[in-house]
């Protein structure tokens, strides 16, 4: 996992986790992360994994599985205005 550093000053950070005894794939995931909206923004995702393949292996059973993903961003501030307008933003 990430140290708080990495996503020090994030205006959004969201964290998942999961754990399972037993995983199996009848076929390979697809994923998407997207970080879509208004304004320039520095945005990151962090995933960490334990007893499990990247990419999973299709019918394989992955025993004591955990999966952890941090989804951090921040909006980045006008130069040219100093600052930022999220008041405008809606949410």
């Amino acid at each position: 996992m990430p140290t708080g550093d990495q996503h020090r000053g994030a205006d959004v950070s969201i964290i998942a986790s999961a754990r399972a005894d037993e995983l199996r794939f009848g076929a390979r995931p697809r994923t998407d992360t997207r970080f879509p909206g208004v304004g320039e923004r520095d945005s990151q995702k962090t995933t960490t994994k334990r007893n499990l393949d990247s990419p999973v292996q299709v019918r394989r059973t992955y025993r004591q599985v955990f999966a952890v993903t941090r989804i951090c961003s921040r909006l980045i501030e006008d130069i040219e205005a100093g600052s930022s307008d999220r008041s405008s933003e809606s949410v």
